[in-house]
């Protein structure tokens, strides 16, 4: 089992451009369902020879037939021969960290009014869920996973003297946040979100908190996300994948990981 050293970055502050800089070419937590994403079956290969009579399915492919009733079972036996493949979002995602180190810059973000929103709400949902659960939260610039830097997050915010993070939420429309509090809707990007933080901090908990400081009454609502091990498993996994392939990619522009810093 792999023993990681977080290293925290408190120093600076979020949104700056040494913020900016730390994240360089760094996997993070917004992008972890990229990041993690599955190879599925390769496509059927073109050369393959198919035919069909009284008795069922017959495909020839590299020298070797298959036969049988079941023309999709026969199909999976054949891509499953093929190496597996990964599908477009985490090619793309895995070019763009390349094109970070390539060039040193992280494009801006891009500024419409709800990340606009969300960001001039946040301090104000942080005091308030810190006066509604009575603890104080902190805020760190950046975590690393390891001093490898190869994966790293911005937290929302850490719980004081626990091994508990904090993601939070400022909805632009008041009915997601009716949705989130009235029936716990979670989108799947939300939730590997909060895994993928846990693993990188080896934390045991992270809250997901919604706050509208529209809302009359209950203006903060939140849930308990608890470690699973089944998203920390599938990381690990696919920690070893991309970490290799995005190395294969740096290397045809020699490139090599960490010269962003240098």
């Amino acid at each position: 089992m792999k023993v990681c050293i977080v290293i925290i970055i408190d120093q600076i502050e979020q949104g700056t451009p040494d913020w900016h800089r730390a994240r360089a070419g760094v996997i993070t937590a917004s992008r972890a369902s990229e990041f993690s994403s599955e190879a599925k079956l390769a496509p059927m290969p073109k050369d393959v020879i198919y035919g069909k009579d009284s008795t069922g399915h017959t495909f020839a492919y590299n020298g070797n037939t298959y036969t049988g009733a079941n023309k999709t079972k026969l199909q999976d036996i054949i891509r499953g021969c093929l190496p597996r493949v990964y599908g477009d979002m985490r090619q793309g995602y895995m070019a763009e960290l390349v094109a970070q180190i390539a060039t040193g810059l992280i494009p801006d973000q891009m500024s419409f009014k709800q990340c606009e929103w969300g960001h001039d709400h946040e301090d104000q949902a942080r005091a308030f869920f810190e006066l509604e659960h009575g603890v104080d939260v902190t805020v760190p610039a950046f975590i690393y996973r390891d001093k490898e830097k190869r994966f790293g997050i911005s937290p929302d915010g850490l719980i004081t003297g626990t091994k508990i993070g904090l993601e939070l939420k400022c909805p632009f429309t008041s009915k997601v946040f009716v949705e989130f509090a009235t029936c716990d809707k979670i989108k799947k990007e939300y939730i590997e979100q909060c895994q993928y933080s846990m693993w990188v901090t080896g934390y045991e908990g992270w809250y997901f908190a919604n706050y509208d400081p529209r809302i009359t009454t209950k203006k903060l609502h939140w849930v308990l996300i608890e470690r699973d091990q089944a998203f920390m498993d599938k990381y690990d996994e696919a920690e070893k994948n991309f970490v290799r392939d995005m190395d294969s990619m740096l290397g045809k522009l020699d490139l090599k990981f960490g010269q962003q810093w240098s």
